[in-house]
């Protein structure tokens, strides 16, 4: 479901350094809000824009692909919600940059790619190596909540998750939308369309 390149999209997110973060600045008071969330791989922003509106406190989207992080961004600017930033960056550079230095109260994974050939399970983002990075900048108490249509991600994840500190809060292969906490991306509702099983996982630190 990736788009085309867009040359466009490297020179706006350029222009709107507002919106869009070239490195974190961990004292920036963006960050020092009471409640900060990161979303990894947030696609065209469907997720991140729902939800922002739904919970109080601050949004870290981040995406690496970037003509998807113009989109993303674009839509951010457009619709003038002031409590998003949008990162074009690779979550394990992002972690390197602020382990010990930050913590969210919840990260977020919708629709993750499951790279599905077994010589590509080490990319994955539920690697039990990412999981714990995962935590890592968690406050205690965070959450990391995971959606997939993927059954074999799912599989993997629960599997790799075992083997971590993590208290397994909630499991599904079959979630039914929950529109007062949560959001739906442009995955999750094509997913829908075509009654694809939706499955979801929430653990905490």
């Amino acid at each position: 479901m990736r788009g085309r390149f867009k040359k466009w999209a490297a020179p706006y997110l350029d222009e709107h350094d507002g919106v869009v973060l070239k490195e974190i600045k961990t004292e920036d008071p963006y960050f020092q809000a009471e409640k900060i969330y990161l979303e990894v791989g947030s696609g065209k922003g469907d997720f991140v824009l729902g939800l922002s509106t739904k919970r109080e406190g601050n949004f870290l989207a981040l995406e690496r692909d970037v003509s998807i992080s113009g989109i993303l961004a674009k839509k951010v600017v457009e619709s003038e919600i002031k409590n998003i930033r949008v990162m074009n960056e690779d979550f394990d550079n992002v972690y390197e940059a602020i382990n010990g230095k930050l913590k969210f109260d919840i990260i977020f994974l919708n629709f993750s790619d499951p790279w599905p050939k077994k010589k590509h399970w080490k990319r994955r983002l539920t690697t039990r190596v990412r999981l714990q990075n995962m935590m890592n900048i968690l406050k205690d108490g965070g959450e990391i909540r995971i959606k997939t249509d993927n059954d074999d991600l799912y599989a993997f994840t629960k599997e790799e998750a075992e083997t971590l500190p993590l208290v397994k809060i909630f499991d599904t292969d079959n979630y039914e939308f929950d529109d007062s906490d949560d959001a739906m991306s442009e995955y999750e509702r094509n997913f829908r369309s075509i009654g694809k099983n939706i499955n979801r996982l929430i653990y905490r630190k």
